[in-house]
């Protein structure tokens, strides 16, 4: 049986994670007042909108994440003595 990859979802979580950060922080690509919706601009939901956006990437990044194998860090010897 082939081991999975983890190096591979390790990368992938981390570009969920990042996806986010990067569409927020490059300011310059979203400080419009146009398109309004309900009455607000573009700006103000941009920036909300990436609220439920995060937690998509976040419980993808976490998705890709939990199915590692557990690591046993007990220092128990499982000989049975």
């Amino acid at each position: 049986m082939v081991k999975p990859n983890w190096t591979a979802r390790r990368a992938a979580a981390a570009v969920c994670l990042a996806i986010p950060v990067l569409a927020l922080l490059w300011v310059p690509w979203y400080p419009h007042d146009a398109p309004h919706l309900a009455g607000m601009r573009f700006f103000f939901w941009y920036q909300l909108l990436w609220v439920p956006g995060s937690v998509v990437f976040m419980a993808a990044a976490y998705a890709l994440r939990r199915d590692r194998p557990p690591d046993d860090h007990s220092g128990r010897d499982d000989s049975g003595l």
